[in-house]
């Protein structure tokens, strides 16, 4: 077992580690918290992105009103870490998955997302027999072509189906306009997210105009929560990378406001010409998805790629790295950074105040 690294100055911890700035993240946590409350949307942060009911925790004392996660194993661990109110944004579909869907309500209130008429027998069976009732969230394809019905009519005939099976209960709806994140131009961007979302409206009032109550309209990333959020009719937003502003939302997404909060510590393992450094990461510790890394503090210093075990860092003359050095590299994108690490250490004014195990890594069922 692994002693606590609390306490410890980073200069001290063997790498690689994956570190959290708490300054950073905190702030990051009121600007996101703060924009969604003067909007009036609440908030329901992504778990998938961090795995941690440490960190899901810190965010509701911040503001959030629960978790949303992708699999029914991240629910498990949330609900037995005390979150209550979860969503699955994901089809749970399989004898296994829905009967512990419903065995989960009895830890808390856990919604699941349909997009079809056959995933209801089995959900409705299983809460049926287990004596309790599951909340489902009708699923609006917004232009990602991925999950969701295709019209509102559809939207309306499912959720008849989700309110008509029982113990199924109709709650709301839900969609993501991923496919608009990645566009540069602002005024392009918000034209786009206010036709995806404009999707999940017409939705929404064809379903009211049905008869169905519709508490939940459920949206958002952290790519798009700046926008989304402004549009009236949506409820919350499913928001969560963004508090730890890895490349992939300040550079890619251009979340504006956020500061980068996650890095993963590495060592200069080898300096074989004037002009190169290797590090002891490669992509079993960090991740390059949409855009390279970058070393903080060091700009001079470019990571040219990753190997498994191994970072390629071009090395500018003016800059001074030697072997034994510890540099701070952030992630390209933190999702696909937190599922490689057991723990994230939070620090702050150059020590470990926190050490979080990520319970969620590996729950993929």
């Amino acid at each position: 077992m692994l002693l606590s690294p609390v306490g410890l100055p980073l200069d001290q911890l063997d790498t690689p580690a994956l570190l959290l700035d708490l300054d950073a993240f905190e702030a990051n946590v009121r600007t996101m918290a703060g924009h969604l409350a003067s909007r009036g949307v609440q908030w329901r942060p992504h778990a998938k992105a961090f795995k941690s009911p440490a960190i899901a925790h810190q965010l509701r004392k911040a503001g959030a009103i629960g978790v949303t996660v992708a699999k029914v194993s991240e629910a498990e661990v949330m609900a037995s870490a005390g979150v209550e109110d979860i969503l699955i944004a994901h089809m749970v579909v399989g004898p296994s998955k829905v009967a512990r869907l419903a065995a989960l309500q009895r830890r808390g209130d856990v919604k699941a997302t349909a997009d079809h008429p056959d995933q209801m027998g089995a959900m409705g069976s299983a809460a049926v027999q287990a004596g309790v009732e599951v909340g489902i969230l009708v699923d609006v394809d917004l232009g990602m072509r991925r999950c969701g019905v295709r019209s509102s009519g559809a939207a309306v005939d499912l959720a008849r189906r989700v309110s008509g099976t029982p113990g199924l209960r109709f709650d709301g709806l839900m969609g993501y306009e991923g496919h608009t994140l990645f566009i540069p131009d602002p005024e392009a961007k918000r034209r786009a997210i206010d036709e995806a979302i404009g999707r999940l409206l017409e939705a929404k009032e064809a379903v009211e105009g049905a008869g169905l109550a519709c508490r939940i309209v459920s949206a958002g990333g952290s790519g798009s929560y700046q926008i989304t959020a402004d549009i009236p009719g949506i409820t919350e937003l499913q928001a969560g990378g963004g508090v730890f502003a890895c490349r992939y939302y300040t550079e890619i997404c251009r979340v504006a406001g956020h500061r980068p909060a996650i890095a993963v510590l590495a060592t200069v393992v080898s300096r074989p010409e004037p002009d190169r450094a290797i590090l002891d990461i490669g992509r079993k510790s960090i991740s390059d998805f949409q855009t390279p890394p970058v070393v903080a503090k060091h700009p001079g210093c470019q990571v040219l790629g990753l190997s498994a075990e191994h970072a390629t860092v071009e090395v500018a003359q003016d800059e001074s790295l030697n072997i034994g050095d510890r540099v701070q590299v952030i992630p390209g994108y933190s999702d696909f950074t937190f599922v490689l690490h057991d723990r994230i250490l939070a620090h702050r004014n150059g020590r470990v105040e926190a050490c979080w195990p990520l319970l969620g890594r590996g729950m993929l069922q």
